[in-house]
């Protein structure tokens, strides 16, 4: 009998280790449908037709929730495709930190306190609508699908926050620092970045009427990344937005829409628009000194008194005409001007007597 029991437990353990054996090898679903590969200790898990998944993090699930099958498609395409490579996890600094998940009560609690702070919290699908939070210390906050229309940020410490598909309709995150913020098709509308630090953040989305103007954009990832697309090409497309004397200096914006932007006096040294859309957009006063133009499109882009033309040499013709971006030509050297160059240079070689002269006594010239 006893042996018989013990062999019951052992049963029973094999069977309850099978049954919450998870999908991918333990990694988190919501990253693989996103191109990363990331293993969890899967005790943030859930259960969806039978099967276990795993996550990294409460937004990671929170994410899934929405749409499970959807995400597990994309996830299963990325697995299958990689599952002949060795995966390898992400590096401590590529890791989504973990946050504590909070109540919309919670979340009221600390915003009428005198030192809020919502950092490393979870408010993701909370509702924010024209709350003032501008004294509250949001890093490494999620913000997943959370309603933040209208709401006050301005000069807020948003670092590492995470912004993805949140609801940002008239929110003012003027002077925020969004240094290494994640912005994912967020819903915008009249949004305001004006002056913000987005260093090193990436934004991905369509902006419309945003004001991105004296922002810090350096380093920035708002381009088309194409080895990370499994949810179909996304890119910034920012029609019509402002981004005067904004610094983007070392920032990737491949293939993003700026037609009718205003951009005068920003600064894209050494950025990458490799065809990116520049139509009717207005540069004027702009350094791109540095950068990437391969197959931009300039089709009557303002160019007046632009640093760096030579950026721009030879884009096709096909992808329209730029104003004011003529470089002038070297002329070229005329007989004259030869022949009396090489009678300067012949006169420099010359042998000089008095050289020769200090050159035997041991002098130097």
């Amino acid at each position: 009998m006893n042996i018989f029991k013990q062999l019951t437990i052992v049963i029973c353990l094999s069977l309850s280790s099978y049954s919450y054996a998870a999908e991918f090898n333990n990694q988190c679903t919501n990253g693989l449908s996103q191109g990363i590969s990331f293993t969890t200790n899967c005790e943030i898990k859930e259960m969806y037709n039978g099967k276990t998944y795993c996550f990294s993090s409460e937004s990671a699930k929170a994410a899934f929730l929405a749409n499970p099958q959807a995400v597990i498609n994309k996830a299963s395409a990325f697995y299958a495709k990689n599952a002949d490579k060795t995966v390898v996890d992400k590096t401590a600094k590529d890791v989504e930190p973990e946050r504590e998940k909070i109540s919309q009560a919670d979340a009221l609690k600390q915003i009428n306190s005198q030192t809020c702070d919502l950092s490393n919290k979870d408010a993701g699908y909370l509702e924010f609508d024209k709350m003032d939070l501008r004294h509250c210390k949001m890093v490494n906050t999620s913000f997943f699908g959370a309603y933040l229309r209208g709401a006050n940020l301005s000069g807020a410490n948003m670092q590492k926050s995470y912004l993805n598909l949140a609801r940002l309709e008239d929110a003012n995150l003027g002077g925020a620092d969004l240094t290494d913020a994640t912005i994912f098709q967020a819903i915008f509308d009249k949004t305001n970045f004006q002056g913000a630090n987005l260093t090193n953040a990436r934004m991905i989305g369509t902006l419309g009427n945003v004001n991105m103007s004296d922002a810090t954009v350096i380093r920035g990832r708002f381009g088309l990344d194409i080895g990370n697309q499994p949810m179909g090409a996304m890119r910034f497309d920012a029609i019509g937005g402002k981004f005067a004397h904004t610094n983007f200096e070392g920032a990737d914006i491949n293939r993003s829409n700026f037609r009718f932007a205003d951009f005068r006096g920003a600064n894209l040294r050494n950025t990458d628009l490799f065809r990116a859309d520049f139509s009717k957009a207005d540069l004027t006063g702009a350094d791109i000194t540095g950068a990437k133009f391969g197959e931009a499109i300039l089709d009557g882009t303002i160019m007046t008194n632009v640093k760096g033309l030579e950026a721009i040499k030879g884009y096709e013709e096909s992808k329209g005409k730029c104003v004011d971006c003529t470089i002038a030509a070297v002329q070229p050297e005329s007989k004259a001007d030869a022949l009396q160059k090489v009678s300067a240079i012949d006169m420099m070689n010359a042998e000089n007597p008095a050289m020769k002269v200090c050159n035997i006594r041991g002098a130097r010239f």
